[in-house]
C-alpha cells in the first residue's frame, strides 16, 4: 500500500508542469495580456504565483458545508463556476466558453485568452489572490534579471 501512495505521489509531481517566473514572464509579454496596459508583466507574474506557485497543472477545489462547490484550473487557477465547464459544477456559467481541462497543458494560450475575458470583465480585481497580494504592492522583484 505505502508502495502504490509513493508511486501515485512521484507520478502526479513527475507530470506536473512548473514554469519559471522568466518563462511566465515572457509568455506574459508577449501576450494579448499586453493589452490591458493597466496592469504589468509583472501583475500577471505575482498573480500566477500566488495562484499555482507556475505550476499549469493546479486544480484547487472550493468547498462550502463539506462538498465541492466549485473547482479552480491552471495557472490562473479560472474557476468552474463563472469561467469553464468542468462537467461537474452546476450552474457552471461557462463565461470563457471553454472547457476547464484545457488549462491544465503545457500550452498557456488557453489560460491567457480566458484571463483576457476575465480582465475584461472584472479587471484583475476577480482574483482575490491579486488583490491581497500584489496590488498596489511593489511586485517589481516578480520580473526581476528576466530581461524582458
Amino acid at each position: 500500500m505505502k508502495t502504490l501512495l509513493v508511486l501515485s505521489v512521484l507520478l502526479a509531481v513527475a507530470s506536473a508542469k512548473i514554469l519559471g517566473r522568466c518563462q511566465v514572464a515572457d509568455i506574459v509579454k508577449r501576450s494579448k495580456l499586453m493589452q490591458f496596459t493597466e496592469y504589468s508583466v509583472a501583475d500577471w507574474v505575482c498573480l500566477a504565483w500566488h495562484e499555482s506557485h507556475f505550476n499549469t497543472r493546479t486544480i484547487g477545489h472550493l468547498s462550502r458545508n463539506g462538498k465541492t462547490w466549485s473547482s479552480d484550473y491552471g495557472i490562473f487557477q479560472i474557476n468552474s463556476k463563472w469561467w469553464c465547464d468542468n462537467g461537474k459544477t452546476p450552474d457552471s456559467a461557462n463565461g470563457c466558453k471553454m472547457k476547464c481541462s484545457e488549462f491544465l497543458g503545457d500550452n498557456m494560450g488557453p489560460d491567457i485568452d480566458c484571463a483576457a475575458t476575465i480582465v475584461r470583465e472584472q479587471g484583475m480585481e476577480a482574483w482575490n489572490s491579486w488583490v491581497e497580494n500584489c496590488k498596489g504592492k511593489w511586485i517589481e522583484y516578480y520580473v526581476f534579471f528576466c530581461f524582458l
